[in-house]
């Protein structure tokens, strides 16, 4: 059996999976220390062969999460790292392990998936958008807020105020009053933003698109709206650990 762990800035996402990759369970946890209920609950048994990571928490999670291996399982966690190359993939940056990792595991699964130009959307706490070329080279990309965090940079730095909350809403009309207007507002910039850098990406390449995150469905469905096919993949970066770590 295999774990693979994707700790991201605002949660973890494990799952649980045979040699051949057949996935047993799946499961999102808060704090490294949950992982441990794993153990104890039989979720994870001793047959457990190899733990492997990607991570964005930095060297006190890479320690919590180590010890809690070593006590759970006896076993010592793989984590990835971004390198020049990979899995047929050509890393852009100057610096390869400056790129996010999450990044960076989004991107080899993507271009796995489809072997060939794909443009790659992260919609999570912060928002991602990377280009990769047919032959596999990683072009660069994109980082902005996420839909959260735009919201609570507007929140907290002017003195609009939400009365109620609204959420985020089906369609993309001027909103009719401030609530509407402040989500219709940010999830419209989001959606002009991934279709503009998509259909630049199209022009000089056939692109399949990919999307994932937490907020990947609902970008999906205004992208749908505009005729934008994509592929959501609810947990592509753990995909990625496949072939960043083989």
């Amino acid at each position: 059996m295999i774990l693979d762990i994707d700790a991201g800035n605002s949660s973890l996402k494990w799952r649980l999976s045979q040699r051949d990759g057949v996935i047993v369970q799946r499961g999102v946890c808060f704090d490294e220390s949950e992982l441990e209920g794993l153990e104890v609950g039989g979720a994870v048994d001793k047959t457990l062969e190899r733990i492997r990571v990607g991570s964005v928490r930095g060297d006190g999670f890479a320690s919590a999460l180590t010890e809690i291996a070593r006590r759970c399982w006896q076993l010592a966690p793989e984590f990835a790292l971004p390198v020049r190359h990979c899995a047929g993939v050509t890393n852009a940056y100057k610096v390869p392990h400056t790129l996010g990792v999450d990044r960076w595991l989004a991107i080899l699964a993507a271009f796995n998936h489809c072997r060939g130009a794909c443009c790659v959307v992260d919609a999570g706490s912060a928002a991602t958008f990377d280009v990769v070329a047919e032959d596999g080279r990683h072009l660069g990309g994109y980082i902005v807020p996420g839909l959260v965090m735009q919201k609570r940079s507007l929140l907290e730095g002017t003195a609009i105020r939400l009365s109620g909350e609204a959420g985020w809403p089906d369609d993309l009309r001027p909103g009719t009053d401030t609530s509407l207007a402040v989500h219709g507002g940010i999830i419209a910039m989001l959606v002009d933003w991934v279709q503009r850098e998509y259909q630049e990406a199209a022009r000089v390449a056939d692109s399949a698109l990919y999307l994932t995150g937490g907020d990947a469905l609902l970008l999906s469905a205004h992208l749908l709206e505009r005729g934008i096919a994509h592929t959501v993949v609810r947990d592509l970066v753990l995909d990625g650990l496949a072939s960043a770590l083989p």
